[in-house]
């Protein structure tokens, strides 16, 4: 087994720049196939945070217009689905808020702050101030604290219809967050959601039931199964695929050219392989039939051409690795924005990295077959005769 081995050595070095090329070759060829699966992954991942930043991943909504037992199903949908992450019951109205001769249309947005953490981190998005915990307690958004001049600690009315009565409610200012969203924070009144109930006269009820799941993607599959599970009651359920399948479509258009584009930069780089291999066959027809005229066995032969894929492999993909990194760095470093974040977040995905390398090694060693079937037929005999 060690004597292919040392053959298979011997004539890879035999020709240093011909090697040399192969090498940088697999090495260019794993790395950029690698790096543009890692971009995709990045943009899917940018795309999908952007859409579901301040969005929920699936909503319960009642056809009745609200839930009156709306703990009863929010502890329902936590135990008997495993995938749902975060359950928030919360009540919306469109509403104004009004100071001095301003009056601006907003809506008013009822929640269990501590609900919320998962789908909206409002705790992490205040930067001044505090939580409302009181009645009669909200949270202005930036762009709208700064268009009406409210301070925290400063009284707004805001006026809203709710379902028998059309009210003013006088409100404290207790802080102002910024989602780094324009027309969030333009337009989000946030208050608890005991003060949202009473503004518009709901009771004890909530306008729908927002859940946020381990994976994004599997939104319309959960959505599905609650609906299953729901079936019969006075219930409908959306999902973010649903309400985006514009850019759902894109993300896997994109995936499918993603995968065309790694297929074709595979191929190229077998193919070369291949024919390096092939043209090894030719090249050293006369030493190989030497050997076996010397007691070389086809088998072992044969194996001389494994072991250069091997090395060829190895080697290659061993210095992809130093490719990937500059290419990593160098996309993280100069693919910005204005203000220097990166266009698309790049990861590293060990997982992914790992069963890409493993499918083009065995690839690549299986491109030994065909030369070691060409060095099989050599008739030693022949082989010196015609050299």
């Amino acid at each position: 087994m060690l004597l292919p081995l040392i053959i298979a050595w011997r004539f890879l070095l035999d020709k240093k720049l011909q090697t040399l090329l192969v090498i940088f070759g697999i090495a260019i060829g794993v790395s950029v196939q690698i790096f543009i699966g890692l971009v995709s992954q990045g943009l899917e991942k940018t795309l999908v945070n952007k859409v579901l930043a301040y969005s929920p991943h699936i909503t319960v909504h009642s056809k009745s217009g609200g839930f009156s037992d709306w703990q009863k199903e929010a502890d329902r949908l936590r135990s008997n689905f495993p995938e749902v992450e975060a359950v928030s019951p919360n009540v919306n109205n469109q509403g104004w808020i009004k100071l001095e001769k301003m009056t601006i249309p907003i809506l008013v947005r009822g929640f269990n702050i501590s609900d919320t953490e998962r789908l909206y981190n409002i705790t992490a998005a205040i930067y001044e101030g505090s939580s409302p915990v009181n009645d009669n307690e909200v949270l202005l958004g930036k762009e709208l604290a700064e268009r009406l001049g409210v301070k925290v600690g400063d009284e707004v009315s805001i006026l809203t219809i709710g379902r028998q009565t059309r009210q003013t409610v006088t409100m404290k200012t207790v802080g102002l967050y910024d989602f780094g969203v324009t027309k969030i924070n333009n337009a989000w009144v946030i208050t608890n959601l005991t003060t949202a109930q009473n503004f518009i006269g709901f009771d004890n009820e909530v306008t729908e039931i927002e859940l946020a799941i381990d994976d994004p993607f599997q939104a319309d599959v959960v959505s599905d199964q609650i609906s299953s599970a729901l079936s019969g009651e006075e219930l409908y359920i959306t999902n973010w695929k649903g309400q985006n399948q514009l850019l759902v479509s894109a993300i896997v258009g994109q995936k499918l050219v993603t995968l065309v584009i790694q297929f074709f930069i595979m191929l190229a780089t077998i193919i070369s392989i291949i024919n390096i291999l092939t043209i090894n066959v030719f090249q050293k027809s006369k030493q190989v039939g030497i050997l076996k005229a010397m007691g070389l066995t086809d088998f072992s032969a044969s194996l001389v051409f494994f072991y250069q894929a091997l090395l060829f492999s190895l080697v290659g993909i061993a210095l992809s690795f130093g490719f990937l990194v500059v290419f990593l760095r160098g996309f993280n470093k100069y693919i910005v924005t204005a203000q220097g974040l990166p266009v698309v977040k790049v990861t590293v995905d060990y997982r992914f990295i790992g069963l890409s390398i493993l499918i083009f090694f065995v690839v690549a060693m299986s491109t030994a077959i065909f030369p070691a079937l060409r060095c099989n037929k050599l008739n030693p005999i022949e082989v010196i005769k015609n050299a």
